[in-house]
């Protein structure tokens, strides 16, 4: 699809109220399935460990700081609203394929974990660099669910790391207005006792168009104060 093929999609789906669908499809052939011997970080072997661990380093985190340094400009706004947390779930709008890295960088210093739907586990580079970048697809098997269920309750109460989880779940590219959203995020908040963070996306004029002539912004990131509630009900 072009861009403008995706922007009508997403005009025709917002008249019909219809905010959680996918408008910009991954082609079923470069989709591995996810299923229960996918390996979640908490399950990888020795190897597996060393080789994304190289990645990582070397591909991910360089990656990663151009994006959001050369490609976003980002501009973080609260990033004071992170300090001192541990375990928390990070909550955002999802308008990039790569909007976790801005996602990340705001959050550097913390090591964040992304929640994604099964078909983004993807064949080829790209894919392995997202596996690599704490990818956790949701499983689409009994025993795959109950080791994704185990790698996330791992995250939130061992590891004590961050978890972001895009709760209008799916991505409607460059959308300036927030979607109703899913409960599972705040869901898994509950069930672990631990804060959720919203996070949103704005945009800036960058004067650059891409190749059909559609602008270019560059992003803000609001990260907000957190819910830090002693108790919640499930």
């Amino acid at each position: 699809m072009t861009r403008r093929d995706v922007i009508a999609a997403i005009e025709d789906c917002e008249r019909k109220g219809m905010f959680d669908m996918h408008v910009d499809p991954i082609p079923e052939e470069i989709i591995i399935p996810v299923t229960q011997d996918y390996h979640y970080p908490n399950k990888r072997t020795f190897w597996e460990k060393l080789k994304f661990g190289v990645q990582k380093i070397f591909i991910v985190k360089p990656f990663t700081v151009y994006q959001n340094k050369a490609r976003y400009k980002l501009k973080v706004i609260g990033r004071e609203n992170l300090k001192g947390l541990g375990a928390a779930v990070l909550t955002c709008n999802h308008v990039d394929k790569f909007d976790c890295l801005a996602v990340k960088y705001g959050a550097r210093g913390h090591r964040t974990f992304v929640v994604a739907a099964p078909f983004n586990n993807m064949k080829g580079f790209l894919g392995e660099m997202m596996r690599a970048g704490n990818m956790l697809p949701m499983n689409t098997t009994v025993h795959g669910t109950a080791s994704f269920n185990k790698m996330v309750e791992e995250v939130l109460t061992v590891k004590k790391d961050f978890l972001l989880i895009y709760p209008e779940a799916s991505m409607w590219w460059h959308y300036k207005k927030p979607r109703p959203y899913k409960d599972g995020a705040f869901y898994l908040a509950a069930k672990y006792n631990v804060p959720v963070v919203p996070h949103f996306l704005t945009y800036r004029k960058s004067g650059k168009k891409d190749a059909e002539g559609i602008d270019i912004p560059y992003y803000t990131l609001h990260i907000l104060p957190p819910d830090i509630s002693k108790k919640r009900t499930l």
